[in-house]
């Protein structure tokens, strides 16, 4: 639903403000015109827009502290469900959550709090860091109780993760916070120090594959069958596939503005692209088994998942095409996100060709905030490849990193049409 990010009027800022196309506060006249873009008082404009104007609203708070009240929280903890192997060696833990309580989640200034039936607990905002969201499911990684997972059943999560990132930044403030995950990072740590790192070169990556023959069988048949439909149901126009090299390791980079992304970019190309997925769609036997033929393998974007890292190495050490969205996430507003720096710093460590995807219209097809369809005309447009500086993570440096995410964001702005 679109009140998953417009949660507070545009105009006044009230809550539960959207009734019978209304602000039951202030009266503001809305019409959604399309999935893209909204009429307020007669002001016709971007989804974005609106949102920007939803996030400029201070953070009501009252003499207590409290910023927000939520009540009918599930809290989920992290379990050990076994191991995902992959083709081309690809091995992961697989992880899964098992709800643990219910009960009450309070925001103030200075902590979050959860009362449960079994269980309470406060972590001080000094004890986070990393916080995201995943579907309806705000991610708390804490030093003292690691990943906490805060499911919530009557309200939008995309207002609890605006507000506690706002709250953050109020604690941190003047220093700025520049990413919130993997984890949380200030401005201050993006100079320059000596690093420890070992680099790509010498990460322990067994060579050894744990499958003796690279099964493409039900994934070239499903790709002969979905091609046609998938071009005729979406409407898709796909060009420049001939920029996929036909041979040699590559790094794929897309924007990210819907969960049909990875169907379309997996379904036109010649060759297989190897996706990182959300470790939370391993949920069943099936979908694991369809990851894993799709050449998909799990990573945790809430933490930096070292097994993800040695699994793109070990595909890109195999002559395979990598595919990564570097915003780390889909857009909740048709505008293209910062890059992650951990992205960034892969790219430059494997020193392998780039590929730039610039993709527009998917938005409108499944923006993130929705969960049904609709027809929409998708246009993907693949850019010519290319070739960034191999730099191994010890001697990388912020200028890199900057530069890097500069030539690439602008590249995929280009392919997919300024739609941000």
């Amino acid at each position: 639903m679109i009140t998953d990010i417009l949660y507070r009027c545009p105009l006044c800022g009230e809550f539960d403000w959207l009734e019978g196309g209304r602000c039951t506060l202030c009266g503001g006249d809305v019409q959604i015109l399309s999935r893209s873009e909204i009429s307020i008082n007669g002001e016709k404009n971007t989804v974005g827009y609106w949102y920007d104007k939803v996030l400029s609203f201070d953070l009501p708070s009252d003499q207590s502290g409290t910023i927000l009240n939520g009540s009918r929280v599930i809290l989920s903890r992290e379990s050990t469900r076994g191991i995902f192997r992959g083709f081309a060696g690809v091995i992961a833990t697989h992880f899964a959550r098992e709800a643990s309580d219910e009960g009450a989640l309070i925001l103030k200034t200075g902590e979050i709090v959860f009362s449960g039936r079994k269980e309470a607990f406060a972590l001080p905002f000094d004890d986070l860091c990393g916080v995201t969201i995943d579907s309806n499911t705000i991610i708390l990684v804490s030093r003292g109780q690691g990943a906490l997972f805060f499911d919530f059943q009557n309200e939008s999560g995309k207002k609890w993760e605006d507000f506690i990132r706002k709250a953050l930044a109020q604690h941190h403030a003047p220093e700025k916070i520049v990413e919130f995950y993997p984890r949380i990072r200030l401005q201050n740590e993006l100079r320059d120090r000596p690093s420890k790192a070992p680099g790509h070169k010498t990460l322990r990556v067994p060579v050894e594959k744990w499958y003796a023959a690279d099964t493409s069988i039900p994934l070239a048949v499903v790709r002969l069958i979905g091609r046609p439909v998938i071009k005729r149901l979406f409407s898709v126009d796909i060009q420049g596939l001939e920029n996929i090299p036909e041979t040699g390791a590559a790094v794929l980079l897309s924007n990210h503005t819907s969960f049909l992304d990875s169907i379309i970019l997996g379904a036109f190309p010649k060759r297989h692209i190897w996706f990182m997925a959300k470790n939370s769609e391993l949920k069943n036997t099936l979908l694991t088994w369809a990851i894993r033929h799709a050449r998909g393998f799990p990573v945790r974007r809430y933490t930096i998942d070292t097994q993800a890292v040695r699994n793109a190495v070990r595909i890109i050490r195999q002559g395979h095409i990598l595919g990564i969205y570097p915003e780390g996430e889909r857009t909740w507003d048709n505008r293209l996100l910062p890059f992650k720096r951990g992205t960034m710093r892969l790219v430059l460590a494997l020193g392998k060709p780039v590929i730039p995807v610039g993709i527009s219209g998917a938005y409108k097809l499944m923006p993130r905030w929705e969960s049904s369809i609709e027809k929409s005309p998708v246009s993907v447009k693949i850019g010519e490849t290319l070739s960034l500086p191999h730099i191994p993570i010890p001697h990388q440096t912020q200028n890199d990193i900057s530069d890097a995410e500069r030539v690439l964001s602008s590249r995929i702005r280009q392919l997919s049409g300024e739609m941000y």
